[in-house]
């Protein structure tokens, strides 16, 4: 059967996290819902999943199928998903394409907002917090995370899994009145990117210190680190093949 590369974006505010779970609301469970209703005998896989109340500006799923999915596929499924779930384009790729497995790296932005005024409209999708920041100040301590790291201490580890990632890219921006973390790893665990920021904070706030964070990233604690931030701000934001 041939296979389609979909490139899809959600505000995960409503969701309880991308995988399927029989009694919660999740996207995939959606998108299930909704390609049932238009194809039949298909595959579908994923890049990864997101956790609870996590968006994606561009996350990656597959379908294989024996039906011809074209522009026309592509209205039908967003007339018929929910208003916070859209597919933005598809491409027909080579037959044994994964998106898990192919992905080189992934990209995520974690939002925070300290100006007020824009939390009406922003609430949903950034963390607000009434203090200011120092870039200069956050890009040294982001530093300490680049390269081969053990992020044992960053996650809630499944029995299966090693605590080695790559990272590629750890820096502040600003935009206006928004903070921007910008992160690109291999891969990432669970919880892991929201533990980063929130340790990040945490030594400016002088609940721990750079060089403990540092120590931990070559020889972990017997604890995870607690200083975690709320899911509203993390953004699922590129997928690299």
């Amino acid at each position: 059967m041939p296979t389609y590369k979909i490139d899809i974006s959600y505000n995960g505010t409503n969701f309880h996290g991308f995988q399927q779970q029989p009694k919660n609301r999740t996207i995939q469970g959606e998108i299930l819902e909704v390609l049932d209703r238009l194809i039949d005998n298909y595959e579908l896989n994923y890049s990864g999943r997101t956790d609870s109340g996590v968006h994606a500006k561009s996350q990656i799923i597959s379908v294989r199928s024996q039906h011809e999915l074209n522009s026309k596929f592509v209205h039908s499924f967003n007339s018929l998903i929910t208003n916070e779930i859209r597919m933005n384009k598809l491409s027909k790729v080579k037959d044994e394409f994964n998106p898990r497995f192919d992905a080189k790296s992934r990209v995520y932005r974690y939002f925070i907002l300290n100006n007020s005024k824009e939390l009406p409209f922003s609430k949903d999708y950034v963390y607000y917090i009434e203090k200011n920041f120092e870039l200069e100040h956050l890009n040294n301590i982001s530093k300490i995370f680049l390269g081969e790291k053990n992020f044992q201490n960053f996650s809630k580890l499944r029995t299966y899994q090693t605590p080695m990632r790559k990272i590629l890219l750890s820096k502040w921006s600003i935009q206006n009145s928004k903070f921007i973390y910008t992160i690109e790893g291999n891969s990432f665990l669970h919880n892991m990117v929201r533990s980063i920021v929130g340790c990040q904070l945490a030594v400016i706030d002088g609940k721990i210190s750079i060089n403990d964070l540092k120590k931990s990233l070559l020889n972990p604690n017997d604890t995870r680190y607690r200083f975690m931030v709320p899911s509203s701000g993390l953004h699922l934001w590129k997928i690299k093949y």
